[in-house]
């Protein structure tokens, strides 16, 4: 009897698992279909929401660099960098803006900024800083370029009083208006690399096709076990 107890606990517990799976699926499928139907540029007329695609004439401020440690890609350790971008029309309101991974170099020291010193029309999303678990405290420096474990707005914004505190901005293409030919980004070394979602709706419901076979065949296999015990009894 107890047995029947566990393998039911069993199997409910993997039926959770995969329902919880394929809703996971669901909300990152539907979170995507938002994300591709709003890819018209927009100005920063009006209130900004969570994934609004923007576009910003403006200049980077290169000398306060910010290095967000630990960046993993394709196997590489890097950094992805952040630099403040003031808005030609709003120049009291910076931005932050993550442009993308960059390898680091060797002995941990940090990569050398990208100047970007010309005015530049910036493509990208609006977005929340990651929420990242860090392993270690975060120790503040005085001077820039920055290397920090997670992003943090307020505190940044302590540094940088014009900073805005609520979003970010992820680049996904920037174009110099002094050579708007060129791929302004891979021109600085710097490789995009933010994705709206990290796993992909497909990967969940594979996950959840694994955990309802395996309480199927948790299922089965009880089943199989009772009636041979059954089975036995009677003979």
């Amino acid at each position: 009897m107890g047995f029947l107890i566990l393998t039911v606990v069993v199997v409910l517990l993997l039926v959770k698992l995969s329902h919880w799976q394929w809703t996971r699926g669901a909300q990152k499928a539907q979170h995507l279909a938002r994300f591709d139907a709003n890819q018209t540029p927009q100005s920063l007329t009006g209130s900004v929401q969570k994934g609004q695609y923007l576009v910003i004439d403006g200049q980077f401020r290169p000398e306060f660099a910010v290095w967000l440690d630990n960046q993993i890609h394709q196997g590489r350790v890097g950094y992805r960098l952040f630099l403040p971008f003031i808005p030609s029309q709003q120049p009291s309101q910076w931005w932050l803006v993550e442009l993308g991974w960059m390898a680091a170099p060797a002995l941990r020291a940090l990569p050398d900024v990208p100047t970007l010193a010309s005015r530049y029309q910036l493509f990208g999303f609006a977005d929340t800083p990651s929420k990242r678990v860090v392993l270690k405290q975060q120790t503040e420096t005085q001077t820039w370029p920055v290397r920090v474990q997670r992003i943090d707005l307020p505190t940044l914004q302590a540094r940088l009083p014009a900073l805005e505190v609520q979003w970010l901005i992820r680049a996904e293409k920037l174009v110099d208006v002094a050579a708007p030919s060129r791929d302004a980004l891979a021109q600085a070394g710097v490789r995009p690399v933010w994705q709206p979602v990290v796993m992909p709706p497909t990967k969940h419901y594979g996950y959840a096709l694994q955990w309802a076979l395996m309480a199927l065949a948790v299922g089965i296999g009880a089943g199989i076990w009772w009636h041979k015990t059954q089975r036995k009894e009677c003979e």
